[in-house]
């Protein structure tokens, strides 16, 4: 059956959630899974079948997978970076229901998206986590606000970390001042472009010691950062402990 999407006047159980990111190639897992999930797609596109039925979710897509549905990794995804929620929540066809798919927001509900998956790597109450992951619902829920020039410079940015950042180039693209994008850069997200930059590398960087065995160096790479000093400086600053010490101390606390 048909069902446009979770019915807001139902409870909803929260499960679990994390960011993910795909490697090159990689694909979507084989599974019946007796959750419904969440999708919020950031960077990429994640590909998979859902009862035989092909779906894409592209960067700023987000998607609710429908428990119970037998989603398959056909093909290749193309290199996805996401939250994924577990849930359950009541499915209908009202009007008035959480969209099954739509569009989000990410500059504004990323926030929202790290601190749920702080929280959910963390010791925390799920009274904490459900409160933040219904955050996130509402937002989807509510009317969307317009997109502003940072929220599409900063979207453009989210497929480049791995490049240098350069604000002639986003000058060129989109047509303003390299003092004007630092003014709305700063507006919307209290930092400069390269800060807003930094801050995601090492977000990046963060989930790959935590998720790989890969050496600090070869993420510190990975995530576009081309001398070793630097992502250290940067990540000491926001962290508060070195990379090495910040991944034994994450170990600690398995979820």
């Amino acid at each position: 059956m048909h069902m446009k999407g979770i019915d807001p006047n139902q409870p909803i159980t929260y499960r679990h959630s994390s960011l993910r990111f795909f490697e090159q190639g990689e694909r979507h897992v084989d599974r019946c899974c007796p959750d419904d999930v969440l999708l919020l797609v950031y960077s990429g596109t994640l590909r998979f079948t859902e009862d035989g039925v092909p779906i894409e979710v592209a960067a700023g897509e987000y998607y609710v997978q429908h428990r119970g549905g037998e989603q398959r990794g056909e093909h290749p995804s193309d290199e996805p970076q996401y939250l994924y929620v577990h849930f359950e929540g009541i499915w209908c066809e009202d009007g008035t229901a959480v969209p099954r798919r739509g569009t989000f927001d990410h500059a504004r509900l990323w926030p929202l998206m790290q601190q749920l998956d702080h929280y959910s790597h963390n010791p925390t109450t799920r009274l904490e986590r459900t409160a933040v992951f219904l955050q996130l619902l509402a937002n989807l829920y509510e009317r969307k606000r317009p997109q502003t020039a940072a929220d599409t410079m900063a979207a453009f940015l989210e497929t480049h970390l791995e490049e240098p950042v350069s604000l002639d180039r986003l000058a060129a693209t989109f047509s303003f001042s390299k003092n004007h994008i630092i003014h709305l850069f700063r507006q919307a997200f209290g930092t400069t472009p390269v800060g807003y930059v930094n801050t995601r590398r090492i977000q990046k960087a963060m989930h790959l010691l935590e998720s790989t065995s890969d050496t600090t160096e070869a993420i510190a790479e990975r995530c576009g950062f081309h001398h070793y000093s630097h992502f250290y400086r940067l990540f000491v600053r926001q962290n508060g402990l070195a990379p090495a010490e910040w991944r034994r101390r994450q170990q600690r606390y398995p979820t």
